[in-house]
C-alpha cells in the first residue's frame, strides 16, 4: 500500500489559513533581529524606517515564517527527544505544514530538499501574519537506496488584510 496512487489524493490539497496568535510586536522584533544577527536600521530605528519605503518598522523578510509561536499551554517539541533519542526536533511537520493534514506514509526521516521564496514586502509592527498552506507535489519515486516520497508545500503568507508577504515553496524528502 505504498504507491503513487496512494498520494495522489494529497497532490492539491489546501488546508485552511492559519493566523498569528500575535501581530508583531517591536520585542518579538528586536528578539528576532538579534538572533539573525542583523543590524540593519530598519528593524529598530523609527526615524530611519519611517523614512524608508516601508514607511515604519518593519521585519526582515522572512519573518512571516517564523510569526508563528506555540501557544503557551502545548507541549515544547522537544521533549521527544527525551523519549526517542532519534527524533529530529522537527515534531513531524508542524513546522513547515501549517495546518495541513499529515500524510500517511511508512517513511520516518526527512530531509529539507530546499525552499524557492519569492518575497512581496515586509511584516510591519502591528500587522499580523497568515499562512495560506496547499500540498502542490507528492511524488513517489525509487533511489539508489529505496523509495522515498518528495512533497512540495506552497504557503502564502499574507497580512490579515490580504497584502501579499511571501511565497514559499519547500520541498521536503521523505525516506
Amino acid at each position: 500500500m505504498d504507491s503513487q496512487e496512494d498520494y495522489g489524493k494529497y497532490q492539491g490539497l489546501q488546508g485552511d489559513p492559519q493566523i498569528a496568535a500575535m501581530p508583531l510586536e517591536r520585542d518579538a522584533l528586536r528578539r528576532f533581529v538579534q538572533a539573525i544577527m542583523d543590524h540593519d536600521p530598519l528593524y529598530f530605528d523609527e526615524t530611519a524606517a519611517d523614512a524608508s519605503k516601508f514607511g515604519g518598522l518593519a521585519a526582515p523578510p522572512l519573518y512571516p515564517v517564523h510569526a508563528f509561536r506555540l501557544p503557551a499551554d502545548t507541549p515544547d517539541p522537544l521533549d521527544v527527544i527525551s523519549k526517542d533519542p532519534n527524533a529530529d526536533g522537527t515534531a513531524g511537520i508542524m513546522g513547515v505544514a501549517f495546518g495541513l493534514p499529515p500524510i500517511e506514509m511508512p517513511y520516518r526521516r526527512l530531509l529539507n530538499g530546499g525552499n524557492e521564496i519569492e518575497f512581496y514586502r515586509s511584516l510591519r509592527v502591528g500587522e499580523r501574519t497568515v499562512a495560506h498552506p496547499k500540498y502542490v507535489d507528492v511524488t513517489l519515486k525509487e533511489g539508489k537506496s529505496g523509495r522515498m516520497l518528495l512533497v512540495t508545500i506552497e504557503t502564502r503568507f499574507s497580512t490579515e488584510a490580504g497584502e501579499p508577504l511571501l511565497l514559499n515553496r519547500q520541498t521536503l524528502i521523505w525516506r
